[in-house]
């Protein structure tokens, strides 16, 4: 039987854990990974272990505990990247919404680290929300226009 087959099978008194990892979970997780970052099924193989969801494994190692990860802000180029992959219709098919793509594109020409799904979402999740909420603004303050014209031209009327 294949090693990654031998996972303890879950019974229905086995509940796996959610919620913040502990310290003892994340040194267990990296040592862990070491052991098993070859194998196809290594999430799983980890997650067993850990008797977490392979997901929430996967993406506590790939976005908070990989060494490879340069966690500074950033760059204005970067940013400029990350807009046009967004934005221009040349990339809409291939990068549109699709972070671990734009991440690994971003981190190709990079010496310090290489950048998470997370870090890319998040920066263009937070800059559409600004973004709406300054034409939200701009519209409000549109509308307080037109209802004072117009009632000034109520009261020039009368």
């Amino acid at each position: 039987m294949p090693p990654h087959k031998k996972m303890r099978s879950r019974t229905e008194g086995d509940v796996i854990k959610s919620g913040p990892y502990t310290n003892e979970e994340d040194a267990q997780l990296i040592e862990l990974y070491e052991q098993h970052s070859d194998k196809v099924d290594k999430w799983k193989i980890i997650a067993g272990n850990l008797n977490r969801n392979y997901k929430s494994v996967r993406e506590r190692y790939v976005n908070h505990l990989d060494q490879t990860i340069d966690k500074s802000d950033l760059t204005a180029d970067e940013k400029r990247e990350i807009d046009d992959l967004q934005t221009n219709p040349c990339y809409n098919k291939k990068y549109r919404n699709k972070w671990p793509e734009i991440a690994k594109k971003l981190s190709l020409n990079r010496k310090q680290g290489r950048r998470t799904e997370l870090q890319i979402k998040n920066y263009w999740n937070s800059k559409e929300r600004a973004q709406k909420r300054k034409n939200k603004n701009k519209e409000r303050s549109y509308e307080r226009i037109s209802n004072i014209m117009n009632i000034k031209n109520i009261i020039r009327d009368v």
